[in-house]
């Protein structure tokens, strides 16, 4: 017996290291931290089917997303999903979300707080 290593007919998974992953120039301090909320500039387009990283966190970004939510829902390392990110911007693909409705209010949060010393 042999074990099934994926190919055309079953699930491969992951075909391509992380470290692989094509990034066209992103600085490498790009600033972005965990809670920095980016949201997509378009759609998927049809050249994007070639870089799925890319149309996949076009898709998820369709809203404001964190940097670590995307990261974990694209399943990248965070260091990988960053310079991705950070590429993204600067190609402008994405656009990092400055409204007020993105951070949460003070009253937001004395309820989380609350709720957390009702626990």
């Amino acid at each position: 017996m042999t074990a099934d290593r994926g190919g055309p007919q079953g699930d491969p998974g992951r075909l391509v290291r992380p470290f692989a992953i094509g990034v066209d120039g992103a600085p490498a301090n790009s600033g972005l931290d965990l809670l920095t909320r980016v949201v997509a500039r378009r759609p998927p387009g049809d050249h994007d089917h070639l870089r799925p990283e890319r149309e996949s966190l076009l898709r998820l970004a369709a809203q404001p997303q964190s940097v670590a939510e995307l990261a974990a829902l694209v399943g990248l390392p965070l260091s990988v999903a960053k310079l991705l990110i950070a590429d993204m911007i600067e190609g402008r693909d994405l656009a990092l979300c400055t409204s007020a409705s993105a951070v949460p209010g003070d009253d937001v949060l004395h309820m989380l707080l609350e709720g957390l010393r009702a626990l």
